[in-house]
């Protein structure tokens, strides 16, 4: 491969000052690795990307577009309890924090040998509350942490608005981290009081939103078409709002021969597919 300054005098006239006498590729500018990045066609290219060097990296965490990838590529499966040698993989995190490094397999390539780094703390101490545009969502007590799965990065939420003894039991951001006006959606209750909340955190602020839930507990939230989908335990569905203030209005589900509740014998989940919300069911 050729080094950067004779690619750039191959192309002087197309590219910006800024280019001009860089010493590696490391130094290449923001702007040029996003105009990249929409090229890369598959899961290993990307993550080839951004394992490249921390430049690199931080260029592909800030990229806004990111969701886009979510419907072109095909999914992730992270198989945490299955540790994999990666002798060229930092053990630990930049904040000193010890890594585990997991198998991850891509669907449409079982061949292609990919791992992640996951902060070992997070499966000795918190629980599972979501996963989102490649982040980890666990909690315990009253914290919450939010974990970058290949690069054990962590964003930390302000405590949670009530008490320590508490259950998570989903979660989901509204957009990439790095991304302006991204938000932080939980469902979360307090052992306590039994009472579960509804909890929106704005990136970046330093408090939460809560909308107290009478009688159920919401289970998975999707995008759909711009607007917030929500299923709860008793699988009714509600659109999610976020301004001006956090709610759920009840959206009117007919199941099947006019029965206006789920049978209980089936466990549907909600699967975004193109323009399509899907509701899946099964026993």
């Amino acid at each position: 491969m050729q080094g950067p300054s004779k690619m750039i005098c191959a192309s002087a006239s197309s590219m910006p000052p800024a280019v001009y006498g860089l010493e590696g590729w490391a130094d290449l500018p923001e702007g040029l690795l996003h105009s990249i990045i929409p090229l890369l066609s598959s899961f290993l290219e990307l993550h080839a990307f951004a394992g490249t060097c921390r430049s690199w990296r931080a260029a592909f965490a800030s990229y806004p577009s990111k969701s886009t990838f979510c419907t072109l590529l095909p999914p992730l499966l992270i198989l945490p309890h299955i540790k994999v040698s990666a002798p060229n993989l930092p053990s630990r995190s930049d904040d000193g924090h010890e890594l585990r490094t997991c198998q991850v397999l891509d669907p449409s390539n079982l061949k292609s040998t990919l791992r992640c780094q996951i902060p070992e703390e997070t499966f000795q101490k918190l629980h599972f509350a979501g996963s989102s545009y490649g982040q980890l969502i666990c909690g315990r007590g009253r914290n919450c942490v939010i974990v970058d799965v290949f690069t054990g990065a962590k964003v930390l939420p302000p405590q949670l608005p009530f008490g320590d003894n508490t259950y998570f039991y989903s979660g989901m951001l509204t957009a990439p981290v790095a991304s302006p006006n991204s938000h932080l959606l939980l469902c979360a209750s307090s052992k306590q009081g039994g009472q579960c909340f509804l909890l929106d955190w704005l990136i970046g602020s330093d408090s939460w939103s809560k909308l107290q839930l009478d009688d159920s507990r919401i289970e998975q939230i999707v995008e759909f078409n711009g607007q917030f989908i929500a299923m709860d335990y008793y699988y009714k569905l509600y659109n999610l709002s976020l301004a001006p203030q956090l709610g759920l209005q009840k959206i009117a589900t007919v199941w099947w021969d006019g029965n206006d509740e789920c049978c209980p014998y089936l466990r549907p989940w909600i699967v975004v597919c193109g323009d399509m919300l899907l509701m899946l069911g099964w026993r």
